[in-house]
């Protein structure tokens, strides 16, 4: 999101988050010398200290860098009961539930499901967005997605600039013909 310019050759270093790229294949060729580095610390020198490590929920499809496939919600649901529908459609696919910042800061799901730059970055092979404009911090967390679905009843929603394909209608109707429909092909 950024272009910077280092106008000096010392050495440089850049940090990018998980799953931003596609997987490289590894380079089995290439040797590298590890030389191990004694670190003596002493403790009065450490000012920061780990008192608590809170776990995600491992049963609420948490784990969303590791999906193949995505049903996210937006704000077009309207309400938090109305996530029914993307967990619906998700469990007859397959997938995890993700969400938008606007429907984590609404209260309507846990941060957990969030998608986009303050929340996860994923690369699923299928990312279904329900509902979701498509601000450019959402696209950030999961525009690398293999195939891009977007249902959204604004015709001029920016994820339609992204979306492989584009369903331009009321999620409330679109999604449960959706999962109706795949389950009938699939049997789920």
């Amino acid at each position: 999101m950024a272009t910077i310019v280092c106008k000096y050759a010392r050495p440089q270093m850049a940090t990018v988050r998980s799953r931003v790229f596609a997987k490289a294949e590894p380079d089995r060729t290439r040797t590298a010398e590890v030389i191990e580095v004694p670190v003596h610390l002493n403790e009065d020198n450490i000012l920061t200290k780990i008192v608590e490590v809170i776990r995600e929920a491992a049963n609420e499809g948490s784990n969303l860098q590791d999906a193949e496939i995505i049903v996210s919600g937006g704000r077009g649901l309207k309400a938090a009961e109305n996530f029914a529908l993307i967990r619906d459609l998700a469990d007859a696919i397959g997938g995890a539930v993700g969400a938008s910042r606007a429907t984590v800061d609404a209260g309507w799901i846990p941060a957990f499901h969030q998608v986009g730059q303050t929340g996860k970055t994923v690369h699923p092979k299928l990312y279904i967005a329900c509902g979701i404009s498509g601000a450019v911090q959402h696209l950030a967390g999961m525009g690398s997605s293999d195939c891009i679905v977007a249902i959204n009843v604004d015709p001029t929603a920016p994820i339609f600039e992204v979306a492989h394909y584009g369903i331009c209608g009321d999620l409330f109707d679109v999604v449960p013909k959706l999962a109706a429909a795949i389950r009938e092909e699939f049997g789920n």
